[in-house]
């Protein structure tokens, strides 16, 4: 069973060098054009969610986005007012991961493989940082069913029995779990991957596993705390809002697990599915309904100067 959580593990490794991968081959590709577009574009809330949004879908990483925030806010180049959009549309953007994985995708990985590594040998840049997004696409595929292939063994780890057990017993445990898991290998995107392989052995329960998504959701907000630090005052406000977003959506929807749940089931089919959806369903409400909230909030921090 060591054997077992080791390899789980070293997918778990894949999985985020996959994803560095695919947001570097990405970000050289559109990095420079997506901060500039950050910089001129996000002039109102509604405008600010729909660039967010589209950044996060490219660089696939919603804590890409928000740290280039930070960072254009430290440096002078955006207003906090500005940021509070882009943070919105960053955690619906990054939604795209679930729904990729939740494809029937089979052995595809390795035309993904292949085909990444045939463009990154050719003598061109472009043709290179493409390369390196197949490349890691193709990473995110394989430890997707690394996932799925190994969750039936690891359900025999005592330690792991025990854990989703209790998620599966208590919704407020099952958040708990996701906040963790997520703050420790900074990936909401591999905890929805992980619950997915447990989902495809009926391990897991798909309310527990709606639950541990919302609390990935607020584990992910460490990365851009961290990058915060040493920003100044508006740059550290840009984390703290993602973080109150992040927990106040939570709060929400938490009584809401398993309606959300009984509905996902049914447009989604199988658990996969259905929570992919469920996780595109709850940051698009939130988003939309925070949207009219974003340009008051901002005028009050700058105005306040806290």
């Amino acid at each position: 069973m060591d054997q077992q959580v080791i390899i789980f593990i070293l997918y778990i490794l894949l999985f985020l060098f996959g994803m560095g991968v695919m947001t570097g081959g990405m970000h050289a590709l559109v990095g420079d054009r997506m901060r500039q577009t950050l910089e001129r574009a996000a002039s109102t809330p509604l405008k600010g969610l729909l660039i967010g949004t589209i950044a996060s879908m490219l660089l696939q990483s919603s804590s890409a986005v928000t740290i280039i925030t930070v960072g254009l806010i430290g440096a002078r180049a955006m207003r906090f007012s500005q940021s509070v959009g882009i943070i919105l549309g960053a955690n619906i953007g990054t939604t795209m991961t679930g729904e990729i994985a939740a494809l029937p995708i089979g052995s595809l990985h390795y035309v993904f493989f292949g085909a990444g590594l045939i463009m990154m040998c050719l003598p061109f840049r472009r043709f290179f940082s493409f390369g390196t997004f197949l490349f890691g696409i193709g990473c995110l595929f394989a430890s997707m069913n690394g996932f799925s292939s190994l969750a039936e063994s690891l359900i025999q780890s005592p330690f792991i029995r025990d854990l989703l057990v209790d998620a599966n017993d208590s919704m407020i445990y099952a958040v708990i779990v996701g906040t963790l898991f997520s703050a420790i290998i900074q990936s909401s995107s591999a905890t929805l991957l992980v619950c997915m392989g447990f989902l495809d052995h009926n391990i897991l329960s798909l309310p527990a596993a709606i639950a541990i998504m919302l609390g990935s959701n607020v584990g992910t907000c460490l990365t851009t705390y961290i990058a915060s630090l040493g920003t100044g005052r508006e740059g550290r406000w840009t984390a703290y809002t993602h973080i109150l977003f992040n927990v106040l959506s939570v709060i929400v929807f938490f009584p809401f697990i398993h309606y959300m749940a009984d509905y996902s089931i049914i447009i989604g089919g199988t658990g996969r599915a259905a929570l992919a959806h469920a996780s595109v369903i709850f940051n698009l409400i939130t988003g939309l309904i925070a949207v009219p909230l974003a340009a008051p909030f901002g005028r009050w921090v700058e105005r306040t100067r806290l």
